[in-house]
This record gives structure tokens, sequence and C-alpha cells, in this order.
């Protein structure tokens, strides 16, 4: 809730105007509902996307993992967020009619496909953007004029992965330190309990 009221505060001062279809200049700021509910759905679908194609099978399933973001998206001011993945599916596509392709979105693929990396990082960029494009649904990688890659693909980004998991350390530190804060929420829960017994 904390971490949540910080990022919503960040956002107050995102504010700015974009050209609409038509030329018309549209005003936005981050905490707008609409755009609080894209960031959320893409998130969920990514990360989703992402694990069902190179991790291990998320307890629970597909719609446990969407519940948890769902919590998550309702800290964030998502009014009613998706808690299966068909729901998630429903929702997302709800936003095809509005979203679409210009210059602006060609410019951030363009960065996206070959970002200013250090030079031992630049041979293994490329397998993990393409896998990452292998991830995305079919209609969105359309909207982003994007194809579909082609060969060993998955295979080949799995192993890169394996192995950059393995340099980080198993379990990652990000996880670790997510591990170690849910044992000491869970401590603090059993000492209120017990002290208010």
């Amino acid at each position: 809730m904390k971490a949540s009221g910080w990022v919503l505060r960040l956002h107050e001062k995102v504010r700015g105007v974009y050209p609409g279809p038509d030329g018309s200049p549209i005003p936005y700021a981050a905490n707008d509902p609409d755009l609080l509910r894209w960031v959320h759905l893409a998130f969920t679908d990514a990360f989703l996307g992402a694990h069902e194609v190179w991790g291990k099978p998320i307890p629970g399933g597909p719609d446990a993992y969407v519940r948890d973001w769902a919590t998550a998206g309702r800290l964030m001011g998502v009014d009613g967020p998706p808690e299966t993945r068909a729901e998630l599916h429903d929702q997302l596509r709800s936003y095809l009619g509005i979203l679409r392709h210009d210059e602006r979105v060609a410019d951030v693929v363009k960065f996206l496909r070959r970002p200013p990396l250090a030079a031992p990082l630049r041979p293994t960029y490329p397998l993990l953007f393409n896998g990452a494009v292998a991830s995305l649904p079919d209609d969105l990688r359309d909207l982003l004029h994007l194809s579909a890659p082609r060969g060993p693909l998955v295979p080949a980004t799995g192993a890169l992965l394996a192995v950059t998991g393995r340099l980080l350390g198993t379990p990652p530190g990000a996880e670790q330190a997510a591990l170690r804060r849910l044992a000491r929420l869970e401590r603090e829960a059993d000492d209120a309990e017990d002290t208010a017994a």
C-alpha cells in the first residue's frame, strides 16, 4: 500500500499533451483512470505471457496470477481489474479500437530493438528482443508492425535466460528479498495475534 502511494505521488508529476488521431491536442496525466487501467492490463499480460513461455508452472495457474495482479491494480486505483485470464484478454482487447501505430510508436519500437547498450550486452540482446516479440499475442504484435520471429527462437531465448538466471543466482536477489519480507510480515502478524490473545 505504501509503495502504491509512492508511485501514485510520482505519477502526479507526469502530465502532458499528445496529438489525437486528427492532430488536435489531448491532455493526459499518468493517474488518469484509463491510463492506469491500460498500464495494469499491459503489465499483467506481458508478465503472464513471458512466464507462460519461459517460466515454471504458476502455482494456482494463470487465473491465480491475474487475481494477484488485481490486488496490485486496486491499490493503484484501477476499478474492476480482471480476475481471470479470460477477463484480462477481454479488457485488453477492448483497447484495440483506441490503440494505433504512428511515428511515435515506431520510434519506441526502434529504440527497443537497438538500445544504447554496453558492448558486452549487444550480441545477446537481439535474441531477447525477438523472444519478447514472440511472447506477444498476434493482434498486438501486428499493431506494432512486428513480424513473428522464426527459427528455434523459444529454446534459444530460454537457454539465454537460464544462463542469465544462473549468473544472477537462484533464486534471484529480488525474489530472495521478497521472500524475506513475506516471512517478516508473517512473523509480525503472528506476534500481533499473540499479543491480542
